[in-house]
């Protein structure tokens, strides 16, 4: 039988290294009142739909960090996609 040895030390390093990148690297959506607030998705689709399936709102998003206005929209939940990135949320 053969054993291999690795640098466990090195290898957590490197895990903790790519969470980290992950983190910064991961789309956040925040709602305030009707203000939604996203950050890292810079040329992705913002898309909210009704919870019945209707899209109400479609935007381009261009940089890192951008807040839309959303007083148009009625107060209730809806779904926010953003790229890949889902959430729902509650307009007030």
């Amino acid at each position: 039988m053969v054993c291999l040895a690795m640098p466990v030390s090195l290898m957590a390093q490197d895990i903790q290294q790519s969470q980290v990148e992950m983190e910064q690297n991961q789309v956040s959506i925040t709602v305030s009142s009707s203000c939604l607030r996203v950050k890292n998705a810079d040329g992705q689709l913002l898309e909210i739909f009704s919870l019945t399936g209707e899209k109400v709102y479609s935007q381009r998003i261009e940089g890192q960090s951008r807040a839309f206005e959303l007083g148009q929209l009625q107060r209730g939940y809806y779904i926010v996609k953003v790229g890949k990135f889902t959430r729902k949320i509650y307009l007030r």
